[in-house]
């Protein structure tokens, strides 16, 4: 008979008996937490090969056009990651004035957007999305005219809003 086929307060039993100063419940207690611990060690790999595969799937599929939205009321729920702050020193108040207000605005109803991901309300930010969107269109169009002087020591923007994209997703504008 092995040792695994003990009852398990047997085993805990037979390791206390061999360690001083150690109590079964000492030993369980050990048992269970060195358990618990690599469990989640498996989950955590788990998890990151799973995001691994699904990164190579997104970016096969990309290639592919924007797949339809489903709900899926059965699906885990899974904690969020933080979202990094990019602190550089530039404000809204900096920034100022319509375009200004215009990216505060932005920050808000992406903050809020966050919160109702979070709290699996994903149907609250398509109108959050669309003022977004038109919030930036707004910027990167109307507002070239009237940018201050911090606006126009900062370089060009890397990447450029993909239009198409965006209105295959949300509702188009009203105006546009």
């Amino acid at each position: 008979m092995g040792a695994n086929a003990d009852p398990a307060v047997v085993r805990y039993a037979k390791i206390a008996m061999s360690l001083p100063d150690k109590t079964v419940r000492d030993v369980a207690l050990r048992c269970r937490w060195m358990a618990r611990k690599e469990s989640n060690k498996k989950r955590k790999e788990e998890l990151s090969k799973k995001n691994k595969e699904k990164k190579e799937r997104s970016n096969d599929s990309s290639s592919k056009g924007p797949a339809p939205l489903v709900a899926r009321p059965n699906a885990p729920s899974y904690s969020l990651p933080v979202l990094p702050m990019d602190d550089d020193d530039v404000s809204y108040k900096t920034i100022g004035g319509p375009t200004g207000e215009l990216l505060e605005h932005n920050a808000q109803m992406l903050n809020q957007i966050y919160t109702n991901i979070s709290n699996m309300q994903v149907q609250e930010n398509i109108p959050l999305l669309c003022q977004t969107r038109d919030n930036i269109l707004s910027v990167l169009k109307d507002r070239i005219s009237d940018v201050t002087e911090v606006m126009k020591q900062m370089p060009p923007l890397p990447v450029k809003l993909n239009e198409d994209l965006a209105n295959s997703m949300l509702p188009r504008p009203p105006h546009a």
